[in-house]
């Protein structure tokens, strides 16, 4: 089992993210929450998923577009949670050709 150290940075994108959520509608902040708890959940028991970013991991939310980096410290049974990160990609926007 691993410890979870959580980030003030990725405490606080969370934080944001479910209010920004709940803004939009009643209990889809919570859920957003939930699903991100339970994400942290898995990574006690599971923490290997994708290497990203050489040491960093990810591990993407599944009903929300959203992305978990952290660091997996094997010796000291620690997963650090970096950020939690957008990966939503507005196709309207247009881009500029050069």
């Amino acid at each position: 089992m691993y410890e979870i150290v959580i980030l003030l940075r990725a405490d606080l994108e969370v934080d944001e993210t479910a209010e920004y959520y709940e803004s939009l509608s009643n209990g889809l902040g919570k859920k957003f929450f939930n699903e991100y708890q339970d994400h942290v959940e898995t990574l006690k028991t599971f923490p290997f998923f994708e290497e990203k970013y050489n040491i960093v991991r990810t591990l993407p939310l599944k009903k929300f577009p959203y992305i978990i980096h952290f660091t997996v410290d094997e010796n000291k049974k620690i997963v650090s949670i970096q950020a939690v990160t957008s990966n939503y990609q507005n196709p309207n926007i247009t881009r500029i050709k050069l």
